[in-house]
């Protein structure tokens, strides 16, 4: 199972990718259902966000129809959007939803995805799929699997690197104690954003000492090439910095510049 951010898609989507092969073949498997945490926004750890059911209804479509439904193409009902195989996925020769390339390679004709547009750039999420028998009912539910926390995959969308400055910012800003997106408690980070890939930041005092040498790498993130960079508020020494005001240069691979300047508040 793995998860993969891709913006060209539309803002933060997120394409959950997984193979279906073995838990299909079971004799009570009729769908799937996707649960998600995104990190200091979800009230409730992996809400259900997407449900697929494959054989619980009998459509007008599939009556109609000469050859047997092909449970392969897209999927409507139930929530969310599922589909299987990403050639599936190929219209006129464009793919309808896309996807970064080589991750994972298109020749996965097994391959179960769901399509989620509505998660939260910058923000760490955490992505779960469990086998559903929708024919059979549990406490007035689906009888649904367990979660396998060894199965939990985690994503952090981000938009991808700019051709120019012109958008480069800091968030937070203020950063005050922390962000929703702090790894652990007392790992606090801020984000520089929209920034082209390999720029130079440096960071500086509001006394103008060098703080901080930092460098864009556009694939740090391994859901997705990424224009973000982390830094967690730290001087070349690993020492936190300290509440104040501080400015930023960034330096594109061109050599243009632009500068900026955010707050800290401890």
């Amino acid at each position: 199972m793995r998860a993969y951010f891709t913006p060209r898609s539309g803002a933060n989507t997120v394409l959950v990718v997984w193979s279906g092969a073995q838990v299909e073949t079971d004799s009570v498997w009729t769908g799937y259902r996707v649960r998600r945490t995104i990190k200091g926004i979800s009230p409730t750890p992996l809400e259900l966000i997407g449900e697929y059911r494959a054989r619980d209804r009998v459509t007008g479509a599939c009556l109609a129809s000469a050859v047997p439904c092909d449970l392969s193409q897209f999927h409507f009902y139930g929530r969310g959007l599922f589909f299987k195989g990403f050639r599936n996925n190929l219209a006129g020769g464009q793919y309808i939803i896309d996807y970064p390339p080589g991750a994972p390679v298109d020749s996965c004709d097994s391959c179960r995805v769901f399509v989620d547009q509505g998660n939260l750039g910058g923000f760490t999420s955490r992505y779960a799929v469990t086998s559903i028998d929708t024919l059979h009912l549990t406490a007035n539910d689906f009888t649904e699997s367990p979660v396998d926390s060894s199965e939990i995959v985690t994503v952090q969308p981000s938009d991808p690197p700019e051709s120019n400055l012109e958008r480069v910012g800091v968030v937070p800003n203020p950063f005050r104690a922390s962000a929703e997106w702090d790894p652990a408690p007392g790992q606090n980070r801020v984000h520089f954003i929209h920034l082209p890939a390999g720029s130079t930041v440096r960071i500086f005092t509001s006394n103008a000492e060098l703080v901080r040498v930092l460098t864009q790498n556009p694939n740090a993130n391994p859901g997705g090439v990424t224009g973000d960079l982390e830094w967690d508020l730290k001087n070349s020494d690993g020492r936190k910095v300290v509440s104040g005001i501080y400015i930023y240069q960034v330096e594109s691979p061109q050599g243009h510049h632009t500068k900026g300047h955010f707050v800290v508040i401890r």
